[in-house]
């Protein structure tokens, strides 16, 4: 085990009643294994009911590390496991996957990459991150922990890329969640046309950062993407794949600003997509505060509320 993960479990070995874990995984998909990190609440052996909760970004430790950023005090799972003891918020069991590179360079966004997958030793293997997800890591969680999962709620939030990740899994695979959270998701636009400029979207059409996941700008299409693109999941839905959708309840909120300070124009694009399409978006207001930041700070306290809107507290 590398010593950030070590200093990791120390962390949270003597802070949360629940535990964390992190347990091998070997993947079909990606031809190789990773790690995930798990946490389970305090008395899960004798709960008959567990819900499930998905936590996305990048790196499997962004929700656990606590120099993530230099924005937080405080871990993602140290908040939820204070929201289980007080009894705010039942017994959730988080499951946090990686989808980057070892050392978190590589970007995957969930999605089967299109790019190169750089050396085979960072972690990426052959790059179907989206198989790892749908035929082996959730195959694996649900045979798991079979007997705690029969009647519990099943949810992701993402944040950032990890925010698309998790309306991702929402519309291409629909009817497995029934709550999504996005905090300053990195949504996509319907055919990758930017609604604010009128022209190719300059982040997903361009940007290197996702070269990896999509390729080099030059060689990308908005028809090459169009499968991952949620907005256009929904958009194009057929009758039978948008009722699934819309059992899935979505809560997004962002930043209080947009291009260098956040993704609110896109979140409020996504959100609105959603209720054209019947398909209910649990928040009326897009900005989490007028102070919000794309940071790790504004994104746990976005979780916090996610889960405290579900849970009716």
């Amino acid at each position: 085990m590398n010593p950030l993960y070590r200093n990791i479990l120390s962390r949270h070995k003597d802070s949360l009643r629940g535990a964390l874990r992190l347990l091998p995984f070997r993947s079909k998909a990606l031809g190789l294994s990773r790690t995930v990190f798990v946490y389970e609440p305090p008395g899960m052996r004798n709960m008959s009911e567990l819900h499930l909760l998905y936590l996305l970004r990048g790196h499997e430790r962004e929700y656990v590390y606590i120099d993530e950023d230099e924005s937080r005090s405080i871990t993602s799972i140290e908040d939820l496991d204070e929201l289980i003891v007080s009894g705010q918020v039942p017994p959730v069991m988080a499951v946090m996957p990686g989808l980057t590179s070892l050392d978190g360079k590589l970007h995957s966004f969930g999605l089967n990459m299109m790019g190169s997958t750089g050396d085979p030793r960072d972690g990426m293997g052959t790059g179907m991150f989206w198989d790892f997800f749908i035929d082996d890591l959730i195959p694996y969680i649900e045979a798991r922990y079979k007997k705690k999962l029969r009647t519990g709620l099943r949810m992701a939030s993402g944040f950032s890329a990890g925010g698309y990740s998790a309306a991702l899994l929402a519309t291409a695979f629909p009817g497995y969640l029934d709550h999504v959270g996005v905090y300053d998701g990195l949504f996509m636009f319907d055919s990758q046309t930017d609604i604010r400029t009128g022209e190719n979207d300059s982040v997903w059409m361009a940007s290197p950062y996702l070269t990896a996941a999509l390729g080099e700008p030059e060689d990308r299409s908005a028809e090459q993407l169009s499968p991952w693109n949620p907005a256009e999941l929904i958009s194009y839905a057929d009758p039978i794949a948008l009722e699934e959708m819309q059992e899935t309840m979505f809560w997004i909120r962002s930043a209080a600003g947009d291009g260098d300070e956040g993704n609110l124009d896109r979140s409020s694009y996504f959100t609105n997509l959603l209720r054209e399409k019947n398909i209910t978006a649990g928040f009326n207001r897009v900005p989490l505060h007028p102070e919000a930041a794309h940071n790790w700070h504004w994104n746990d306290r976005f979780l916090k509320l996610f889960l405290l809107n579900i849970f009716g507290n």
